[in-house]
């Protein structure tokens, strides 16, 4: 196996921590006046204790894990956390997301009858869009996730770099 491997988790888990940062959501508010409002991962991790806290952590830790393993010249021995970890991150993330899409379906679902007596035609789903942010961050728990599955479970590292 190459070192080349080794470095996936890392890259994976940094990809991950980076489009923590980027917009997640984004809230159009110009039909109240005001301009639009993009949530990032981070700003929705640190509001409160939720599965986003726990993806965000998850990336700490792969990043953490990784460069542990490769500096003990050890990456057997954190495979099995480095999946964990990514495991945890995308299905965190994944909730967040069927949350997220089945709050706007609900709320479009209550406004319906409010605009059959005369409320405003304003469809929710057209609000609040998903942005970038969070397809990014599922990709670098993909990268991490993959890089860590093809780490041997022995050590066999430095018998195939020699």
């Amino acid at each position: 196996m190459k070192q080349n491997l080794l470095i996936l988790p890392i890259v994976g888990g940094g990809i991950a921590f980076i489009f923590f940062f980027f917009p997640w959501i984004k809230v159009d508010m110009s039909s109240l006046g005001h301009e639009s409002i993009n949530i990032s991962g981070f700003m929705s991790a640190i509001g409160s204790m939720n599965f986003l806290t726990l993806a965000f952590i998850a990336t700490a830790a792969i990043i953490g894990i990784s460069f542990y393993m490769i500096k003990q010249d050890t990456p057997w021995k954190a495979r099995n956390l480095v999946l964990i970890c990514g495991s945890i991150g995308v299905l965190c993330i994944m909730l967040t997301f069927i949350r997220v899409v089945q709050g706007i379906n609900l709320t479009s679902r209550l406004a319906e009858p409010s605009r059959l007596l005369g409320g405003s035609d304003m469809k929710l789903d057209k609000i609040i869009s998903i942005q970038f942010g969070i397809f990014g961050a599922v990709i670098g728990f993909i990268v991490a996730l993959i890089g860590a599955w093809n780490i041997p479970k022995a050590n066999t590292t430095k018998e195939n770099n020699e």
